[in-house]
């Protein structure tokens, strides 16, 4: 099953990146150069993290989901393409109540957070003075880890996480049809919309590095 959705979720990035690299084909030949080398900090919200531990099929948390936080860097080949690398932290505090309605009966308070490396292709399909639109897909792996708090192995029996690093690990990737710049060459805020490690929705900041005259 799992590698089912490892081949699925393959074929989805190999179609992404044969989308992204047609693009340039259609973009403007006259369009204005960004810098050779960015770096970027964004925010965004449900990130597809796929966490595999559950304590037990018969309880159900409460999530307190902070949302994926990402850095990127991206070397710029020519004023259409990029290439580069994409780390995500996910954080996620999980609580498992007995009763989850009325928050009674604490079995667990569970601490989850996934790390992300990925390499990306950027393609900047329309760069102007003040407005910049690109789309960016990439693929990499996610590694996760766990701290198990508040519980009670007297009252409560429950299933606890693999050990084993194999079940750690998954595929991680990440596709961004449409994303939008504002600033300058050097300064710009970001919102991007797609689906992945860096969310379904994220805003950030994006600076590019001075080129040398």
């Amino acid at each position: 099953m799992i590698q089912i959705q490892i081949v699925m979720k393959t074929k989805f990035i190999i179609l992404g990146l044969l989308v992204a690299i047609a693009v340039p084909a259609f973009a403007q030949r006259d369009t204005i150069r960004s810098n050779k080398n960015e770096f970027s900090l964004g925010y965004g919200v449900k990130p597809s993290s796929s966490f595999r531990y559950s304590p037990g099929h018969h309880y159900y948390p409460l999530e307190e989901h902070v949302g994926a936080i990402y850095a990127t860097y991206t070397r710029r080949l020519t004023k259409v393409i990029g290439i580069g690398a994409t780390y995500c932290l996910d954080p996620r505090v999980f609580t498992y109540y007995e009763k989850p309605s009325t928050k009674e009966g604490l079995i667990c308070r569970l601490g989850e957070s996934s790390h992300t490396l990925m390499f990306h292709l950027k393609i900047n399909w329309l760069n102007t003075k003040y407005v910049n639109l690109y789309s960016k897909v990439g693929q990499g792996i996610m590694a996760w880890g766990y701290s198990l708090k508040e519980y009670r192995p007297d009252l409560y029996q429950i299933n606890m996480p693999s050990n084993k690093f194999t079940d750690r690990i998954d595929y991680a990737y990440q596709f961004v049809p449409i994303g939008v710049e504002i600033g300058t060459k050097q300064y710009a805020g970001f919102i991007q919309c797609g689906l992945g490690m860096e969310g379904i929705i994220s805003i950030g900041f994006r600076y590019g590095l001075k080129d040398k005259e």
